[in-house]
């Protein structure tokens, strides 16, 4: 099995959950450990699709845990993601912590323990998907938007101990593809340079 192999299965098994969740069962992932909730879910479709792929959640790094490790006899991915739904508020800190989401991926990569990364994202808030204006608007997630590696990203304050300013060794299309009604999901790969 290739790295993209286990991406695809890895995407296939998130695709699986985001339109069971558009479909209705939003509610089904509720709580402060809802995106931990909606990675059991991808785990558990991806686990229906195959066996050849090693499954596991809240994997250590350093000081942080990886959402969701796949792994093959010869191959690691990394998986990072965010579930927000409207009403959750927090957007500006929500917008910083994507960023810090892809700059651990980047680390994981890097690191030689990982061959590769995805960073995976489901809404129905629309404002994620707009441009962002005052402390986070270096750290836009908006529809068609480009960061070129190296670009500083710059904010006054974050909630979490993510470096400010915060750069990145990679290119990112912020692609936001619709799911159904209002929902829709960002897919990007972080691939070993």
């Amino acid at each position: 099995m290739t790295t993209s192999n286990a991406i695809e299965l890895v995407l296939e098994g998130w695709r699986k959950t985001v339109a069971f969740i558009a479909s209705g069962h939003a509610t089904d992932f509720s709580g402060r450990m809802k995106e931990r909730q909606v990675f059991r879910r991808v785990r558990q479709e991806i686990s229906e699709l195959t066996q050849d792929l090693s499954l596991a959640l809240e994997r250590p790094f350093e000081r942080w845990h990886i959402d969701l490790v796949a792994a093959t006899k010869d191959e690691r991915l990394a998986v990072e993601g965010k579930f927000k739904v409207q009403g959750d508020g927090a957007i500006p800190d929500n917008r910083k912590a994507a960023f810090y989401d892809l700059f651990k991926l980047e680390r994981y990569v890097d690191s030689g323990n990982y061959s590769s990364g995805l960073f995976l994202w489901l809404t129905d808030e629309d404002s994620y998907r707009r441009a962002a204006t005052g402390d986070s608007r270096d750290f836009s997630t908006h529809h068609g938007r480009v960061y070129e590696p190296g670009k500083m990203l710059r904010a006054v304050r974050s909630r979490s101990e993510m470096p400010l300013p915060l750069s990145l060794t990679r290119r990112y299309e912020f692609s936001w593809q619709r799911v159904s009604g209002p929902w829709y999901a960002l897919e990007l790969s972080i691939l070993a340079i």
